[in-house]
């Protein structure tokens, strides 16, 4: 079951996930100066995570994928869950459960962008080049449609789109021709003009699967007179990272003129934690742990491209994307590149499901990585 061989092992890749995390964890303590017990609970939760990291990446890949479709049945058990037994928790979105006895509160949803990440892997690897046949490509739309409806009925827009980029980067990474990615293109660019045109002209709100806050959302960030708390919060944020300048104010200041000491953030320990270095760290700070993103996200990709079996080359480039795409949006609402909206910054937002979930997934990075000769 395990394969205790330390060549190429991805000593640096680890290493990147424990700083982020680490700095993640002081970003929190700044922001939660009052509760302690968040803060530990966070502690607990990041060496938790550590450790089924360095568990995975010690299994044995080829009898793990023996019976690779349990992991979407997974997928499929994990967000029904939210149905049957699903918590609301802000705006009566139902996206966690807890678990009896002991209480833990879980959102499937991040579990769900890693299973799926993993079937996906080896059903795209077993189409080989029969993918280009347009019913086994619908084939495999049909596989991911099924887990990012059951995402948006929660409702999860945010977690949805996230996972939508996820699996456009594996297609990418395919054996899919490219004349599928320009008429895909074409669609998407349609939709967006749609969505525009709509916001603009107030016909959005007729849009039956989006919630009313999702529309408000949507209208503000296209009409910025039409503001909402939504776009406070992002204004807010964008004046907090504003107020940092070069070299920041101070991890733990105690400044009259902050923004967060002001309590003007909202989920400044979670969503709009990235508002937060900005502040204390100023762009010095914040660029360096962009960089570290971007370092992390290039190493998942170039160990994707050194891979001779697709399945692995394909669950590295998900979580490349995953890590990558997620980070790009919880930064671009922080500062008002993005439409807000609700998805953590991976290894620095408060949440353990958030953390567990790219922990296990640069788990089987650093699992493959093993496997690179040369």
């Amino acid at each position: 079951m395990f394969e205790f061989n330390l060549r190429n092992y991805g000593y640096f890749e680890l290493f990147l996930c424990i700083l982020l995390n680490a700095i993640g964890l002081v970003f929190i303590r700044s922001s939660l100066t009052t509760s302690m017990y968040s803060f530990i609970s966070q502690l607990l939760i990041s060496i938790m995570s550590l450790i089924f990291c360095i568990i995975i990446s010690f299994l044995n890949l080829k009898r793990v994928f023996q019976r690779y479709y349990i992991f979407y049945w997974l997928t499929m058990i994990v967000l029904f869950s939210v149905f049957l037994i699903g918590i609301a928790w802000g705006r009566n979105s139902t996206r966690w459960v807890d678990i009896p006895i002991i209480h833990v509160k879980l959102q499937p949803s991040e579990f769900a962008k890693l299973f799926l990440i993993l079937f996906m892997a080896k059903y795209i690897e077993k189409m080989d080049i029969k993918i280009n046949r347009l019913g086994n490509l619908l084939k495999v739309i049909a596989f991911f449609l099924a887990p990012f409806l059951l995402i948006l009925l929660q409702p999860n827009l945010s977690s949805a789109l996230i996972m939508l980029l996820i699996f456009i980067s594996m297609l990418f990474a395919s054996k899919l021709d490219i004349k599928w990615f320009i008429f895909g293109g074409l669609i998407l660019v349609i939709l967006f003009s749609v969505m525009y045109i709509s916001a603009k002209n107030g016909l959005i709100y007729k849009f039956p699967i989006l919630r009313d806050y999702q529309k408000q959302r949507i209208v503000s960030f296209f009409n910025k007179e039409e503001g909402d708390q939504g776009t406070y919060q992002q204004e807010n944020s964008a004046i907090a990272i504003g107020s940092g300048r070069l070299t920041g104010k101070g991890i733990n200041n105690d400044s009259t003129q902050s923004v967060k000491n002001g309590n003007w953030l909202a989920e400044e320990q979670n969503d709009f934690i990235f508002a937060v270095v900005g502040e204390e760290v100023g762009f010095l700070g914040s660029s360096l742990i962009i960089i570290l993103y971007m370092i992390l996200v290039a190493r998942c990709m170039l160990i994707a491209n050194k891979q001779r079996e697709m399945y692995k080359k394909l669950i590295c480039t998900g979580v490349g994307a995953w890590i990558g795409f997620q980070s790009f949006v919880n930064m671009g609402v922080a500062t008002s590149l993005t439409p807000n909206t609700g998805v953590p910054l991976p290894f620095f937002s408060q949440g353990g499901s958030a953390l567990l979930g790219v922990y296990m997934a640069m788990g089987f990075v650093i699992n493959i990585k093993r496997d690179i000769r040369g």
